[in-house]
């Protein structure tokens, strides 16, 4: 059974949700007169406009990965380079001047690539009593919409031009 609601819908779009236990959804969002709705993987919150706090986008780089696998790139550089100058005589030279700097170089190479598949917009939605909702995008203008759908309703400007619709077909 899905989870409906009575309003209508006005803006809708897929992103990625990350729950406090950081776990990654694919997820879609939509946002109706009162209410934001999130689905993802069978789990869907509700969360209620007036609730909402405050917004907040930013990017989230994740310089960690880009770090580690910096520095354990340049770790593996120069292991290779004490093995061509001291030579590779014993078990235990070739256990620290190759097979740690190959495994090094590996590792390094999954962080970068971990830390440019990982980067990402990020919206925060603070809520009552310090409750957070992240959304992740990797597109900026999804998350600007979303946000800006969410202060058109909290603003009231939903309700004004329906109000204003229905005058007018009352005219007519």
């Amino acid at each position: 059974m899905e989870l409906t609601t009575p309003e209508r819908v006005l803006f809708e779009t897929e992103v990625y949700e990350i729950d406090d236990d950081l776990k990654v959804k694919k997820g879609n969002v939509k946002i109706t007169e009162s209410r934001v709705l999130f689905k993802s993987n069978g789990n869907s919150k509700l969360v209620y406009i007036s609730g909402i706090q405050m917004l907040e986008i930013k990017k989230e780089e994740r310089w960690g990965f880009l770090v580690a696998g910096g520095i354990l790139g340049v770790s593996a550089a120069i292991m290779y380079l004490f093995g061509f100058e001291y030579g590779i005589k014993n078990f235990l030279a070739a256990l620290f001047f190759f097979i740690m700097p190959t495994t090094f170089v590996l590792i390094s190479m999954l962080l970068l690539y971990w830390w440019f598949v990982t980067r990402s917009y990020l919206l925060d939605m603070f809520t009552d009593f310090g409750r957070r909702l992240r959304i992740r995008s990797k597109n900026r203008d999804d998350l600007y919409e979303i946000a800006n759908a969410v202060e058109l309703v909290k603003m009231g400007a939903v309700r004004r031009l329906q109000r204003k619709e229905r005058l007018e077909r009352s005219l007519i």
